[in-house]
C-alpha cells in the first residue's frame, strides 16, 4: 500500500508560497488559462476563452488583486463591509450576517452559544461575552439554553475580573434554575474577590445544598474560611493594641492629674517616633513618670534632645551628661563646665520660672506653673553672665498681657 503523507496546512501554505514567490499575476493567470483553453488565447484562435472572472484581474496589480479578494467573505483576512466599488453594502458580507439568524430562535440561540464557547475555550473572553450576549438577546425562551449562556457570561467576567458582571449574570441564571452549582460557585468567586466574605460563604452554603460533596465549591469554602480566620485574628490583635493603648492613655492621664501637672496639645504637635511621655510600668500611675525634653540654647541657637527625663531625677544630673564635655559651637566655653549655666522653663502664663537644678523634676513640675506642650519638657540654657541679656529679650518677644 503506498504511503499517503499529510501535510500540514501551514506547511503546504509555506510550499505554495515558496512556488509562486518568483511568479507574477499575469504569469499565474496564464498558467491557469493554459490549463482550462489547453494552449494561448490570442484573438482568432480555437482554444476557448479566459473565465470571466479571471479575464477580469488579468491587468490588477497584485495589490488590487488581494483587496478584491478580500472583499469576497470566504477570503476575507480583515472585515470590509464595503461593496467591491468601496461605495455600498458588501452584499455577501451582509448575506452571511442573516445566516446567523436564520431557523428557530433557539436554533439561532443555540449557535452563538457554540461561538460564545469555541471562544471561550481559546481564551477569548471579551469574544464569547458578545455571542453569549447575542444569544441571550434572541430570547429563545429556552431555559436550559438561556442559563448556560448567563453562566457562561458570568465565567468570562470573572476571568475579564468584571466581579459585579459576573454577579449579576449569576443571579439572573439563578432565578431561572436555583439549583445550578456554577452560578453559585461563579458567584462565591467573584463576591470573595470583592473581599465580601460572608455573602461568598453564603452563596457557598447554597450551592452545597444541591451539591454538598462538589470539589469546587469545598476547596472554594477552605479557603475563603482560612481567609477569614486570618483576618479575624489581625482584627483581634488590632483591638487588643488599640485596648492596651487606651488602657495606659488613660492611666497616664491619671498620674499626670495626680501630680497636678497641666498638660497641652498644639494642632500640629511634632513626631517623636519612640520618644514619648510615658510611665515606666504604663499599667501603675504611681509608677516613675519620664519626660522627653528638648534643651535650647537660646543665646546660641543651638538646641539637644533627650528622650526620658525621669521626674525624680535632677536637672543638674541631666546636664551632667548633655554637658560632660564642651560642646563643638561653645568656642567661649560659655556653657562648660554645666554649673556655668542657668536653666528657665515657661510657664503658663508665658513668663519664665528659674530651675533649681539640684531639685527633682516632679517638685518644679507639680506647682502647676509649668505646662508640658505636646508631651514635652522644654528647657532653656543660658550662660550666667549672660542671664539678664536673655530675660529681657524674652521680655521683648513675650510681653505681658495688660490686664
Amino acid at each position: 500500500m503506498a504511503l499517503i503523507e499529510e501535510i500540514e496546512d501551514q506547511a503546504a501554505d509555506a510550499a505554495i508560497n515558496e512556488q509562486v514567490a518568483g511568479l507574477d499575476l499575469n504569469d499565474l493567470i496564464a498558467q491557469a488559462a493554459a490549463r482550462h483553453g489547453h494552449g494561448s488565447s490570442t484573438p482568432g484562435s480555437m482554444a476557448p476563452e479566459l473565465p470571466a472572472a479571471i479575464a477580469g484581474v488579468k491587468n490588477m496589480t497584485t495589490d488590487e488583486f488581494l483587496k478584491t479578494m478580500n472583499k469576497m467573505p470566504l477570503f476575507m483576512t480583515e472585515l470590509d463591509e464595503t461593496n467591491a466599488e468601496g461605495t455600498g453594502e458588501n452584499i455577501e458580507l451582509e448575506a452571511l450576517k442573516a445566516l446567523a439568524y436564520e431557523g428557530e430562535p433557539h436554533e439561532v440561540a443555540q449557535n452563538f452559544r457554540s461561538q460564545g464557547n469555541d471562544n471561550f475555550k481559546v481564551k477569548q473572553y471579551r469574544d464569547a461575552v458578545e455571542f453569549y450576549t447575542k444569544a441571550l438577546a434572541v430570547k429563545c425562551g429556552v431555559a436550559e439554553i438561556e442559563t448556560a449562556c448567563l453562566t457562561n457570561r458570568a465565567a468570562c467576567n470573572l476571568e475579564l475580573k468584571n466581579y459585579r458582571r459576573c454577579i449579576t449574570d449569576c443571579k439572573l441564571a439563578l432565578q431561572m434554575a436555583p439549583a445550578n452549582t456554577k452560578a453559585w460557585y461563579r458567584s462565591a468567586k467573584a463576591l470573595y474577590a470583592l473581599e465580601k466574605l460572608p455573602e461568598a460563604m453564603q452563596c457557598i452554603s447554597a450551592g452545597l445544598e444541591t451539591a454538598p460533596e462538589n470539589a469546587a465549591l469545598l476547596q472554594l469554602q477552605a479557603e475563603i474560611a482560612k481567609k477569614q480566620n486570618r483576618i479575624t485574628e489581625i482584627e483581634r490583635l488590632r483591638k487588643e493594641r488599640e485596648d492596651k493603648a487606651l488602657r495606659e492613655a488613660q492611666t497616664l492621664r491619671v498620674a499626670l492629674l495626680a501630680r497636678k501637672i497641666p498638660v497641652k496639645v498644639t494642632p500640629q504637635p511634632p513626631e517623636l517616633e519612640d520618644a514619648t511621655l510615658h510611665l515606666e510600668d504604663p499599667t501603675d500611675p504611681k509608677s516613675t513618670l519620664c519626660f522627653p525634653t528638648v534643651f535650647l540654647y537660646p543665646l546660641a541657637l543651638q538646641s539637644d534632645f533627650i528622650k526620658a527625663f525621669p521626674e525624680n531625677s535632677t536637672l543638674a544630673e541631666q546636664l551632667s551628661m548633655v554637658l560632660a564635655e564642651p560642646c563643638s559651637w561653645d568656642s567661649a566655653r560659655e556653657y562648660f563646665p554645666a554649673s556655668k549655666v542657668d536653666a528657665y522653663m515657661e510657664t503658663a502664663a508665658g513668663g519664665l520660672i528659674k530651675v533649681g537644678k539640684k531639685v527633682p523634676l516632679f517638685e518644679t513640675l507639680g506647682g502647676g506653673k509649668v505646662v508640658v506642650v505636646d508631651q514635652i519638657l522644654t528647657v532653656h540654657l543660658v550662660p550666667r553672665a549672660r542671664t539678664e541679656e536673655f530675660v529681657k529679650d524674652w521680655k521683648k518677644k513675650h510681653p505681658t498681657p495688660a490686664k
